[in-house]
């Protein structure tokens, strides 16, 4: 019952919110603290092996399924904690944007759908909850209401939208494979049909991919995150786009985690491996072009999920001994949430004071805000990988997995390593520059303004207080929270490979400060000769390329009909012309005239009637003439 009512407390706390409209209340910050406490409470049991099952008793053919094992509960406890940062950051900043209490109303509609995802049972439950998450987060994304964020809202609906039917798709095609629609926890399954199994999982892979952010598929959230508020975009990177990883985990599960994949899906691993780097290099190459802070983030988070991806994709191919790609993706989730909510949290902090996120347009801002730079130095030492700092053990962990499978001896893990390390160094030189430019630069004349910071700030002490615990004890979460997750998907080995895991060794702390420290030269180096002033041609960049197919085929199809009017038009004329000419040749069988056939004159009779008359005598002249050949 637990499973059902989790969901259940923020849909009631925004009826409560829309009841009170006009008082001073904070529900989303009381409603993420009950959460906290009921989820921390309610399903800490799960993470000793036993998994809850609920399902809602509904008359008709579908009943929603809830299902709770140890990665459900920890996505649904750092979304719940997420939501608490988040709730006591966003009046202050709200108060000053606009629009607090709409914002309040959707962000509690949007935990309640997203605490549906991940409490759901089977794919039908999730898929409903999905969508009612795309609604409600869009009004997040067009809060501010001018053109830019509503053209930014509909491209972010009209991807969700794509998503979702992809996921439909999937369930369909997976319900036919497997003779029923599975449900969460009794895979991995054995389908009747492989080869539509296969179909079925590729189309899990996109619909779950592009709310993760996976390239091609990323195009909607960088320009989300830049016109969103700053509380929904810590929310949207933080937790919304792991929805689409809680996705692929799941669809992995079904594959079979810890063993040898099918013969149909033998492809999974490695293209979810190609698509993880692929993703890392686009989104940190676009990243260090950027010149706007959100925007840069955003692209961040696209660049970051590309890790999460890579560990996936070597979880699956590795097979049985793929704990450490596994296990390195769900701790870079977790970590991946916490210092991105700062970042966003720390530009929102500047923007509220200045009014002003173009990087090139700040600088020195150290002297006038110590507390808030601070927390963002955290917050990017975290995100760069610095040993002592969460970043660190999840990149060791996924580093680990890579040479794993190097050593294992899969061809395309070899040229994966040293562009994981440029996507390393590429991750640091861009947080140096957002760093330096915003607090270390020559100082502008920017003007600021007086904001009350305090609950700003406590909500970045928040996520910084885990980001450091979590960075100076790098094995703490895995074995209290990754590891139960891992077993419970059928990594049995997962607490020995981990034991014998080493996070402090020498190469793996030097070679993250070579990284750091190639990271900003490549920066001072950048700013020097103004490589990140470079604008990619638009043809260049994806979204350019996106949209000169979209002319190039609306040009086609303009062709395209066009000479399909001009055909139509030359064939209905000739047409028109044939007709008539006809007509004119049929109506002459209705015009009487006088005829003479040998001495009979035909008086009165039309003669061509006359002439068909004598036609279809000798057709039957010729057909008894031939019959009677036949008989003799």
């Amino acid at each position: 019952m637990m499973l059902a009512i989790l969901p259940m407390v923020p849909l009631i706390g925004a009826c409560f919110l829309c009841s009170k409209r006009g008082r001073a209340i904070n529900g989303p910050l009381t409603i993420s603290t009950l959460l906290l406490i009921l989820g921390g409470f309610g399903l800490v049991r799960v993470f000793a092996g036993q998994p809850i099952t609920f399902r809602l008793p509904l008359p008709g053919p579908y009943g929603p399924t809830f299902y709770a094992d140890a990665l459900s509960v920890l996505f649904v406890l750092l979304a719940v904690f997420l939501w608490l940062v988040v709730a006591l950051y966003a009046p202050e900043y709200m108060k000053r944007e606009g629009g607090a209490g709409r914002f309040a109303l959707w962000t509690l509609l949007t935990l309640s759908a997203v605490l549906g995802v991940f409490l759901a049972g089977d794919l039908l439950t999730l898929l409903l909850c999905f969508e009612l998450m795309t609604i409600a987060s869009f009004f997040w994304v067009i809060q501010r209401g001018d053109r830019e964020a509503i053209g930014a809202g509909y491209y972010y609906l009209f991807f969700s939208i794509v998503g979702g039917l992809f996921l439909a798709l999937g369930i369909v095609l997976l319900s036919v494979a497997t003779g029923g629609l599975p449900t969460f926890g009794n895979s991995p399954v054995t389908p009747l049909y492989p080869t539509m199994f296969a179909w079925s999982v590729a189309c899990l892979l996109i619909g779950f991919g592009i709310k993760a952010g996976m390239v091609p598929l990323h195009l909607w959230l960088p320009r989300a995150h830049a016109v969103a508020p700053t509380p929904a975009s810590a929310l949207l990177s933080g937790l919304l786009i792991k929805v689409g990883a809680y996705g692929l985990i799941r669809v992995g599960a079904f594959a079979g985690w810890g063993q040898t994949l099918g013969d149909g899906i033998r492809w999974l691993g490695p293209v979810l491996a190609f698509l993880g780097v692929g993703t890392m290099l686009v989104g940190v190459g676009a990243a260090l072009l950027q010149s706007e802070a959100k925007r840069l983030l955003a692209y961040h988070s696209v660049s970051q999920m590309g890790y999460i991806l890579l560990g996936l994709g070597i979880g699956l191919e590795l097979g049985t001994a793929g704990e450490l790609g596994l296990l390195g993706a769900i701790y870079h989730l977790f970590n991946h949430a916490l210092f991105k909510a700062a970042l966003f949290l720390g530009v929102g902090v500047i923007y509220l004071h200045t009014r002003e996120t173009n990087l090139y347009k700040l600088g020195g801002l150290w002297r006038r805000f110590p507390v808030t730079a601070f927390l963002m130095l955290l917050a990017v030492l975290g995100i760069t990988g610095a040993p002592g700092l969460n970043g660190y053990a999840s990149k060791t962990l996924l580093h680990h997995a890579l040479s794993q499978a190097v050593a294992t001896g899969i061809p395309w893990a070899r040229w994966v390593e040293p562009l994981f390390f440029l996507v390393g160094v590429g991750t640091a030189a861009s947080f140096t520059k957002l760093y330096y430019l915003i607090f270390l630069g020559k100082p502008t004349p920017v003007k600021t303004t007086t904001v009350r910071s305090t609950r700003l700030h406590l909500a970045m002490v928040l996520l910084s207080i885990v980001m450091v615990g979590s960075g100076l004890a790098p094995a703490l979460f895995p074995k209290v929270a990754a590891v139960p997750a891992a077993h419970g998907l059928g990594m049995a080995q997962a607490a020995t490979v981990l034991g014998g895991l080493a996070f402090w060794n020498f190469a793996d702390v030097s070679g993250m400060f070579l990284t750091l420290i190639l990271g900003a030269i490549v920066c001072g180096a950048g700013l020097k000769w103004g490589v990140f002033h470079w604008q990619a041609p638009r043809w260049l960049t994806l979204e350019g390329l996106v949209k000169l197919f979209i002319k190039g085929a609306s040009a086609i199809g303009r062709k395209g009909v066009a000479f399909y009017r001009l055909v139509g038009a030359a064939v209905g004329s000739w047409g028109r012309r044939l007709s008539s000419c006809l007509y004119r040749a049929f109506t002459r069988f209705d015009q009487s005239r006088n005829a003479t056939i040998g001495r009979i004159r035909l008086v009165g009779l039309s003669a061509d009637a006359a002439i068909l008359m004598l036609m279809l005598t000798l057709v039957i002249a010729c057909s008894v003439l031939n019959s009677l050949v036949r008989m003799f």
